[in-house]
């Protein structure tokens, strides 16, 4: 009787392959909202802030943009910078490049502000290859409170971002200098970490 490597002899000379073993079952990576903490350094406008991971670790800093053209950059930890938002010739424009880039080919987004007021503000941001947004749908929405560092993130109609205050129980003043960052999962989180500078902008 003949053998094969790959395979049982069994009974009238026929082979049957070996058994596939059964797949061993693997839990699911957990998905959960990520939360940073945003801590403003310096009193007064233009202040840099550093961005804190849940650990207390520092994941991000958002400080002037030292390149010409001014704005804002979002750096690493190590001090790269990552996205610089710089105003846009048209009050209430802003472009978002990679890096300290103002080629047009790095463009990320252009924000356009839609509406401001003492207690609403409200910025449309479009994604290349959008160029004129003129009564074009935004890819993302950011509607808040500055003062009080309040900021949803809309895409659609699903919230894929929010900001707020650290609210601490029997405190009635709260200190607007710290508030917390919460990503949903499925988003970018680095565009998301340059929108939210770009909605805090003036601040």
């Amino acid at each position: 009787m003949d053998w094969r490597p790959d395979g049982v002899a069994a009974a009238g000379g026929y082979y049957a392959p070996p058994p596939v073993p059964v797949p061993v079952p693997v839990a699911a990576a957990p998905v959960v909202p990520v939360d940073y903490t945003v801590v403003k350094r310096r009193l007064g406008g233009g202040g840099d802030m550093e961005v804190r991971d849940a650990s207390g670790g520092l994941a991000f800093r958002y400080v002037a943009a030292a390149a010409a053209g001014g704005g804002r950059a979002l750096l690493d930890a190590a001090g790269v910078v990552l996205v610089t938002v710089r105003s846009g010739e048209v009050t209430g424009e802003w472009q978002a490049f990679k890096g300290d880039s103002l080629d047009y080919k790095d463009i990320i987004y252009t924000a356009k502000l839609i509406s401001v007021c003492s207690k609403r503000r409200e910025i449309h941001v479009f994604m290349p290859p959008q160029i004129n947004f003129q009564d074009m749908k935004p890819s993302y929405r950011l509607i808040g409170n500055i003062s009080r560092r309040a900021c949803t993130i809309i895409n659609e109609d699903s919230i894929v971002s929010q900001t707020n205050l650290l609210y601490k129980l029997k405190k009635v003043v709260y200190s607007t200098r710290k508030f917390r960052v919460t990503i949903y999962p499925g988003n970018d989180t680095l565009l998301i970490m340059a929108m939210v500078m770009n909605f805090f902008l003036e601040k």
